[in-house]
C-alpha cells in the first residue's frame, strides 16, 4: 500500500513545538460528547438520530467530519470540478473534499487518489486533526506518523478513542471522542481551538454546555409537586447539569428552576431563591384571598384549572382553606395557593404611614408585597400599631394581605424558648417604652417576640415548650404538655403511623435549651417516632398533624467531622501543707477536624467518650454536651445520595464530609465527593445512627495505602 503524498513527510516534533501542559477532560459522559457535537453540527445521526458509533468510517465521512468541525465549514459549497480522479463532483462528499483541499487539510496519496471508500486509520485520521490545531507537515521532522501521533497523546486527544495502533481502523465512536477533544485542545497560536468553532469552555477546561445550548432552552419550572410531568420528555434519560456542574436528579433541590434543551433531552438547573423564582413572575397573576366570592376572580372557572399547587405540593380544589393566598398562570390555568399566616400584635409600620413598606408583627419584620396590604397599613387604611392582626403570606414571603384577628379562633403560638429580655417599644404616639419580652422560636424555625408581664417573666426557662396567646394587649404564657403522637413516617412523609401528615407541617428539632432547626417533612421519611423523640406535635380536629418540636431526631443540629488526637491524663491528688490534700482530677485535650480546620479543645473535669477518627460533635449553643464516635460502614459504593453496602442503602447528609486518610503520615485531608473517586480506594461510610432512628452518614473517608 503507498502512502499518501500527505503523510509522506518525517515526523518528530521540534524543539518549542509542544504545547503548555492540557489534559483532555476526564470523565465526560459519552451522552454529552453526542449532544455537544450534534449541537455543533459536526456529528450528525441517521433518520432515527442513532450515531452508529460502532461502524467503522470511510475517508469520505471523516473528512466530512473534519471539515465540519473546521471554521471553513461556511465555505462548502457546489464543486465545480472534480477534486480527484475518484471523486466526482457530483458525489455526496464531493464539496466536503474540496473545501478540506483548499485549506490545506487532506490531500491525495502518492498515485494522485484520494481513496474515499476506503477505512482510515489512526494515523491518517490523527494527521488530519492536528492541521486543524495549526500544525503542518514541516513541523515535524522524523518519519511520518511518529511525530503527529506523539503531539496527538501529549495532548490527550486519544482520550476515550479505541484505536491505538497507528494502523488501527478508526471507528465513528473514535471519532466522537477525537473531535470532542479537540474542541478543549489549545492550538500551535495559543488559545483553545473551541474558540474558533464558538464552542464555550469553562474554567475545568471543559466545553461550557449550559451557555453552548443557552439559545435552545426554554422554561423554566420550579422543581416542586409533580414538576416532572411539566417537561416535554423522560427527564430519567436526560442529562443534567446544575449551578453549570454535571448532576443527577437526584441533586435537585425543592425550589431549583429547571430549564431544559427539548431537542436534546437536557436539563439546567440553578438553585432557586427569593430572587430567581423573580424570573417566573411574568407568567402569574394574583392574588385573591379565599374568602366569599374569590373564585369568580378568577380569569377561569375553578374547575378548569389544569393543577393546583398548594406550599409547593400537588393539591386539589378541596385542599384549598379559608385565606389561602391563591395565585393563578396568565396562560396555563394552574393555580399556586399559599396557607402560611402569622398573628400577634402590630409593633411598628415603616418607614411611614403615608408610604408603607413593611411591619413588624411579634418582632418579626415582614415585607408589604402588595398594594392590598401596603393601603392597609397606611394612613388611609384601618390598621394601626397595637392592633391584633392576622398576616396573610405570599409568594414572596411578605405580605400579601392581613385580616382582623378574632381572638375566638386564635389558638396562639407554640414555640421554644430562646430568651426573655428587656427591649423597647414605640407606643401610638411614637414615645419610646421599655418592656419585658419572652422571645419563643417556632415550629418554622422563626424568632418571635412578645411583651410580657414583668412579675412573671422570669416564671419560664429557656429550652421551655410553651404557647403563646395575647389579646388586649396582654400577653398569656402557658407551658404545653407532650405530645401522644408516634409511629413510623411512610416514604412519602404524608402520614406518621395512624395520623396524617399536613403538607406544610412546620417541623422543628432541637437540641438542649438554645439549638433548633426547622426541618422538611421529607427528612423524616422512614423514621420510627417515638414518644420521647416527640416534644410536641399539633393535631387538627381531623386528625392532621401541622406542627411538629422533636427531640434531636434527625441530628442535623450537630457538626460532624475527624477526631485526630486524643490526650487525657489523670492527675493524681497531692497532699497540702495543711494536712489536707487536693482530688484527683481528668485534663484533656481533644483534638479535630471539622470542615478542614483544625480545632483544640482542652477539658478539665470530665472524659468524653470519644477515639480517633470520624465523629459527632453536640453543642447545645453554649457549650459542648457530648462528643462521641460515629459507626463503621466498610466497602461502601456511592450512588445519589446514598451510600451502598450490599444491598443495604444508607442516606448521605445533604453536608456530608468526605476525607481522605493518608496512612503514611497519619493525617485526614478533608477532599470533595469527585476526588475521593478519583482516587480509587476503598470507601468508608459513617453513619451516626440508623436511618430509622433519623440517621444518616456523615463523613465519607477514602483510606490511600
Amino acid at each position: 500500500m503507498k502512502r499518501l503524498v500527505a503523510f509522506a513527510l518525517t515526523a518528530a516534533l521540534t524543539v518549542g513545538l509542544m504545547p503548555t501542559a492540557f489534559a483532555a477532560p476526564k470523565d465526560v459522559p459519552l451522552p454529552e460528547k453526542e449532544a455537544v457535537l450534534q449541537e455543533l453540527e459536526i456529528m450528525e445521526g441517521d433518520g432515527t438520530g442513532a450515531l452508529h458509533l460502532e461502524r467503522n468510517i470511510t475517508r469520505a465521512e471523516f473528512t466530512k467530519l473534519l471539515v465540519s468541525a473546521s471554521p471553513y465549514k461556511g465555505s462548502v459549497g457546489d464543486a465545480a470540478t472534480d477534486p480527484y480522479p475518484d471523486v466526482s463532483h457530483r458525489d455526496w462528499f464531493a464539496p466536503y473534499v474540496r473545501a478540506a483541499v483548499d485549506a490545506g487539510l487532506v490531500k491525495g496519496d502518492l498515485e494522485g487518489y484520494f481513496r474515499p471508500a476506503r477505512s482510515i486509520t489512526l494515523a491518517e485520521g490523527v494527521t488530519m486533526a492536528v492541521r486543524l490545531l495549526g500544525y503542518r507537515d514541516s513541523d515535524f521532522a522524523s518519519a511520518w506518523p511518529t511525530g503527529q501521533l506523539a503531539l496527538y497523546r501529549s495532548l490527550d486527544l486519544d482520550e476515550g478513542v479505541a484505536a491505538a495502533g497507528k494502523d488501527d481502523l478508526m471507528t465513528r465512536g473514535d471519532c466522537l471522542h477525537l473531535f470532542y477533544n479537540l474542541l478543549t485542545a489549545p492550538t500551535k497560536q495559543g488559545g483553545t481551538y473551541g474558540s474558533s468553532l464558538g464552542c464555550p469552555v469553562n474554567a475545568k477546561g471543559e466545553v461550557d454546555v449550559p451557555t453552548l445550548f443557552r439559545v435552545e432552552q426554554e422554561g423554566p419550572v420550579a422543581v416542586t409537586g409533580n414538576w416532572q410531568s411539566r417537561l416535554p420528555f423522560d427527564v430519567n434519560t436526560a442529562l443534567v447539569y446544575r449551578n453549570n456542574d454535571r448532576a443527577t436528579l437526584a441533586d435537585l433541590r425543592e425550589w431549583d428552576l429547571v430549564y431544559w434543551a427539548k431537542e436534546d433531552a437536557i436539563l439546567f438547573a440553578s438553585e432557586g431563591s427569593q430572587g430567581s423564582m423573580g424570573q417566573m413572575a411574568g407568567a402569574v397573576d394574583g392574588p385573591v384571598v379565599a374568602e366569599s366570592g374569590w373564585q369568580s376572580k378568577l380569569p377561569f372557572a375553578l374547575g378548569d384549572a389544569i393543577s393546583i399547587l398548594r406550599n409547593g405540593k400537588d393539591a386539589d380544589a378541596d385542599d384549598i382553606q379559608a385565606l389561602d393566598v391563591i395565585y393563578w398562570g396568565k396562560y396555563d390555568n394552574k393555580l399556586y395557593v399559599y396557607g402560611k399566616s402569622v398573628t400577634g400584635t402590630v409593633e411598628a409600620v415603616s418607614p411611614a404611614l403615608a408610604a408603607p413598606t413593611a411591619v413588624t408583627v411579634a418582632g418579626q419584620t415582614y415585607v408589604l408585597e402588595t398594594f392590598e396590604a401596603q393601603y392597609a397599613f397606611s394612613d388611609m387604611g384601618t390598621f394601626r400599631k397595637g392592633d391584633r392582626v392576622r398576616l396573610l403570606l405570599g409568594r414572596g414571603g411578605g405580605v400579601a394581605a392581613v385580616r382582623a384577628l378574632d381572638p375566638e379562633t386564635d389558638s396562639g403560638r407554640v414555640g421554644i424558648v430562646s430568651a426573655l429580655e428587656t427591649k423597647t417599644y414605640l407606643d401610638a404616639a411614637d414615645r419610646p417604652y421599655s418592656a419585658k419580652v419572652i422571645t419563643l422560636t417556632g415550629a418554622d424555625g422563626l424568632s418571635y417576640s412578645y411583651p410580657y408581664s414583668w412579675s412573671k417573666a422570669d416564671a419560664f426557662d429557656p429550652g421551655e415548650v410553651v404557647r403563646v396567646t395575647s389579646s388586649a394587649g396582654s400577653t398569656t404564657v402557658a407551658r404545653v404538655s407532650s405530645s401522644p403522637v408516634s409511629g413510623t413516617v411512610d416514604a412519602s412523609a404524608t402520614h406518621i403511623g395512624t395520623y396524617s401528615l399536613s403538607p406544610d407541617a412546620e417541623i422543628l428539632d432541637t437540641y438542649g435549651d438554645y439549638t433548633f432547626r426547622a426541618v422538611p417533612a421529607s427528612r423524616l421519611a422512614g423514621v420510627r417516632l417515638t414518644q420521647d423523640m416527640v416534644r410536641y406535635a399539633q393535631v387538627e380536629k381531623d386528625g392532621s398533624v401541622t406542627a411538629l418540636i422533636l427531640n434531636d431526631v434527625t441530628g442535623d443540629l450537630h457538626s460532624y467531622g475527624v477526631m485526630t488526637d486524643v490526650n487525657v491524663l489523670s492527675v493524681p491528688s497531692m497532699a497540702l501543707p495543711n494536712g489536707q490534700s487536693t482530688a484527683m482530677t481528668l485534663q484533656g485535650v481533644y483534638t479535630y477536624d471539622l470542615g478542614g480546620r483544625s480545632q483544640v479543645l482542652p477539658v478539665s473535669g470530665k472524659r468524653y467518650s470519644v477515639k480517633e477518627g470520624p465523629f459527632c460533635l453536640m453543642t447545645d449553643g453554649q457549650e459542648v454536651k457530648s462528643m462521641k464516635n460515629l459507626t463503621k460502614l466498610d466497602k461502601v459504593t456511592l450512588e445519589g445520595s446514598f451510600a451502598l453496602q450490599g444491598s443495604s442503602r444508607y442516606p448521605l447528609a445533604d453536608n456530608v464530609a468526605y476525607y481522605l486518610y493518608d496512612r503514611s503520615n497519619d493525617a485526614y485531608t478533608l477532599s470533595t465527593r469527585s476526588l475521593v473517586l478519583a482516587s480509587e480506594s476503598a470507601l468508608e461510610g459513617w453513619y451516626d445512627k440508623p436511618p430509622a432512628e433519623g440517621g444518616q452518614v456523615r463523613v465519607i473517608l477514602a483510606r490511600a495505602d
